[in-house]
């Protein structure tokens, strides 16, 4: 995945990030990601509903998909 798709991607979003080991990953707004030059660092909610920092590599995912534009 390169950086700057990426970015256009979550700034558009929500966005599905399905990795190489087969995770899948949503973002459902632009403040909930960041890309770097290697690295997605993105917020995500677990099952008991904490939110939690991951960190994703570009290279390991697979494909990144948009759900959906929110109108505003």
């Amino acid at each position: 995945m390169h950086r700057h798709e990426l970015t256009e991607m979550i700034r558009q979003g929500p966005v599905r990030i399905r990795m190489n080991n087969g995770d899948v990953w949503d973002i459902p707004s632009p403040e909930f990601g960041i890309v770097g030059d290697v690295h997605a660092h993105i917020l995500h909610r677990d099952d008991d509903g904490v939110l939690r920092g991951r960190i994703l590599s570009l290279v390991a995912m697979c494909s990144a998909e948009l759900l959906g534009s929110v109108e505003q």
